[in-house]
């Protein structure tokens, strides 16, 4: 039989954690935040700490923005995409992010 207590789980997810981080409020906070806010969380803090270096290759190709002509053609290019019925809906598209992304379920 393991001495495992309630509190395991909890230490090993914080475990390296400076004991100022671990016993702040903070954590706290971030339990009690939904599902979604807490996804959120986590692609800031990895945008933050990691920012995707192939955001950055694009952006040193010489990339230009968009024109508002440009953005409107592919406004209007995806409106006539969904009066045809193509594409997926809401809950097909975030089917297949939960899918992909498991950390979401």
């Amino acid at each position: 039989m393991s001495n495992m207590n309630a509190n395991e789980p909890a230490a090993a997810l914080t475990y390296g954690m400076s004991d100022e981080l671990r016993n702040s409020d903070l954590l706290h906070q971030v339990r009690n935040l939904s599902h979604e806010d807490k996804a959120c969380l986590i692609r800031y803090i990895y945008s933050v700490d990691e920012p995707n270096a192939e955001a950055f290759e694009e952006l040193e190709d010489d990339a230009c923005p968009y024109t508002m002509e440009e953005l409107n053609a592919r406004i209007d290019e995806a409106e006539e995409e969904i009066d045809r019925g193509e594409g997926k809906t809401f809950e097909e598209m975030m089917a297949g992010f939960k899918e992909e992304l498991l950390w979401l379920k």
